[in-house]
């Protein structure tokens, strides 16, 4: 394995790669991956930036005029609002803050390691990313320094691209959906379907052609049973899986722009452990964290890109 520094459309980037796999880190933009790239099947996973060069937001900035690409986390929240916790007010931005964040960085041996100190309360984000043979591990670890207890949740923003035969695998005993947005197909948010075929007939687990100019958005109805969802792409013989213990990311959220958000043709497996996308939305279901001041929050996510056919890997 190599990991080596470099530049990536005019800011710093971090190469880590082996005979199988390449990832690019950016660590001035949130420690975003900005590539995963299989060597074996010449397979680009994350949907690319459109633009000849990276711009940097700042904190409060619209996640949708700067870059919807590659994959980003999402801290402490997604949908903006604002909200006085314990007696503050707390402005939680569009799609959190990480994504806004300049880390500082180390390479210790076969890790890489970030770290930034949070501005919407005072926490410190700590990030460790190795790869090893078709994986990838990342960890988490948010510290609450601040004075308060904060609820807060963390979701993985990982846009991957589309194509007209992929096959969306949820984790195993997923039987439900809840719509959390309007849809043409899927009717109101808070509509509740089947899955994977719903009572109309729309398949859950498919996705629509680029021409469709639609976006859909829905979860597992509560908690997931286990820790497993991926994407399966038969025709580029490859299989994207993400693994993660559900007793640290209770819930999964599913997001796909079909040319329906800025013309974008990608989807999003989205891990958490806030249900859903807001504060207060998580606060009503009693589906939210809240980090005591000291406490820790610890994540733990595996990616691979691994080959596959009809038969499986």
């Amino acid at each position: 394995m190599n990991i080596s520094k470099g530049v990536l459309k005019k800011i710093e980037s971090i190469d880590i790669e082996n005979d199988k796999i390449k990832v690019t880190i950016l660590p001035e933009l949130g420690g975003k991956f900005a590539s995963i790239y299989s060597k074996e099947t010449n397979f680009e996973l994350l949907f690319q930036n459109k633009d000849e060069e990276y711009r940097i937001p700042e904190l409060g900035d619209d996640f949708a005029a700067y870059d919807a690409s590659g994959f980003d986390d999402a801290f402490p929240n997604i949908d903006p609002e604002r909200k006085v916790v314990e007696g503050r007010k707390i402005h939680y931005p569009d799609h959190g803050e990480i994504w806004t964040k300049k880390f500082d960085y180390k390479i210790c041996g076969d890790e890489l390691r970030l770290v930034c100190v949070g501005k919407v309360f005072n926490y410190k984000y700590e990030k460790t990313i190795n790869v090893n043979g078709n994986d990838i591990g990342i960890k988490y670890m948010i510290t609450n320094k601040d004075e308060i207890s904060v609820p807060c949740f963390w979701t993985m923003h990982c846009l991957v691209n589309c194509m007209d035969d992929m096959i969306v695998e949820f984790p195993k005993g997923t039987d439900k959906v809840v719509n959390v947005q309007d849809s043409a197909f899927l009717g109101e948010a808070g509509n509740i379907h089947r899955y994977p075929r719903s009572e109309e007939g729309f398949e859950l687990n498919k996705v629509l052609p680029a021409s469709a100019m639609d976006t859909e958005k829905y979860y597992c109805v509560g908690k997931v049973e286990n820790g497993e969802c991926g994407i399966i792409y038969p025709s580029a013989n490859i299989k994207f899986g993400v693994e993660f213990d559900p007793d640290e990311l209770p819930y999964l959220g599913f997001w796909v722009t079909s040319g329906g958000f800025r013309g974008d043709y990608n989807c999003a497996l989205e891990p958490s452990n806030g249900y859903y996308d807001s504060v207060s939305c998580a606060e009503k279901n009693n589906a939210i964290p809240v980090l005591k001041p000291g406490e820790s929050m610890r994540i733990g996510i595996r990616i691979s890109l691994t080959k596959y056919n009809e038969n499986g890997r």
